[in-house]
């Protein structure tokens, strides 16, 4: 019987071959290029054969390595499936390797993919999703993670979804007894809080209205969707980022009572769980979530 060759080695060659570079594979494993062409050499050794065709734009796939690689796509999609079915918590669920899996941030998740995600099932029925939240930054299972950071990330897991954009925000009722004309008139409401104070007390201070002690009146919740909930209900003002705001403003539950919109240094970023990218499923996701983006970026008037 032959001697196959290292596991590893074969998982950094099919990885290249279904990326089509030693970089995109390097980063998807977390290798580095070196140890990537170093693990596709020891194989094309032991193998006796070359898989690729090295060039100044990359690599190319030989006849050979082409055959090799569509073989041990299917093998490994079929190990992926076989260990899927065997867990035991996910027993009751058949064809698991069609399920999405999501996670992130309460703000982006709840209150602004989750009413989108039927549009991509409309296009695209054969895929379901498992969904969650979280507050940390943490991938774990997911196959794809959004949380929002205020450090910039030159790791290609990470990709830059949308910056923070933060506005006040409240219920039309709130207005008509007391009108808001000014950064100064917000004082004079009840001040929602998103798990400090200090939103609310660098915004004023941008604007010039310098109280803090009046800044840090009002509620405070930890949860944004109790925060939104609280200023739809006209209890108070929130400060809320676009993608908190957007589906309420287009509804008309809230209104931005000024044009003034402060960006953050922070952002929402998108990671994906090495190993995810030939799941069937995530590219069209991922493609999908790009279009709503830009359109989110288009009716807040995000450049």
């Amino acid at each position: 019987m032959m001697l196959l060759p290292s596991l590893n080695a074969i998982r950094v060659f099919e990885a290249t071959a279904r990326l089509g570079s030693l970089k995109a594979a390097a980063a998807e494993l977390g290798l580095s290029p070196s140890a990537v062409s170093r693990h596709i050499a020891s194989l094309e050794d032991t193998l006796g054969a070359r898989l690729f065709t090295r060039g100044t734009r990359g690599v190319t796939l030989t006849g050979r390595g082409e055959s090799y690689a569509h073989r041990l796509h299917e093998a490994f999609r079929i190990i992926e499936t076989a260990t899927e079915e065997a867990a035991v918590h996910m027993k009751v669920r058949p064809n698991r390797a069609r399920f999405i899996t999501l996670g992130g941030e309460t703000t982006f998740i709840s209150l602004w993919l989750v009413d989108r995600l039927e549009q991509f099932r409309a296009l695209h029925p054969e895929y379901e999703f498992e969904v969650s939240t979280s507050s940390a930054n943490e991938i774990g299972d997911n196959d794809l993670f959004i949380f929002s950071e205020f450090e910039n990330h030159n790791d290609p897991s990470f990709k830059p979804l949308l910056p923070l954009a933060i506005t006040p925000v409240c219920a039309p009722s709130l207005l008509r007894e007391r009108p808001i004309h000014t950064p100064a008139d917000l004082l004079g409401h009840r001040l929602l809080h998103e798990g400090t104070t200090a939103w609310w007390e660098e915004w004023l201070a941008r604007e010039g209205v310098a109280s803090p002690a009046e800044a840090k009146a009002g509620a405070m919740f930890h949860d944004p969707v109790l925060l939104m909930r609280e200023a739809v209900k006209g209890s108070g003002i929130a400060l809320a980022d676009t993608i908190m705001a957007e589906d309420f403003l287009a509804r008309g539950a809230l209104v931005a009572p000024l044009p003034h919109r402060h960006r953050l240094k922070a952002g929402y970023y998108l990671r994906q769980r090495t190993g995810a990218a030939g799941k069937p499923g995530i590219r069209l996701f991922r493609d999908w979530l790009d279009l709503q983006i830009e359109a989110h970026r288009r009716a807040m008037g995000l450049a």
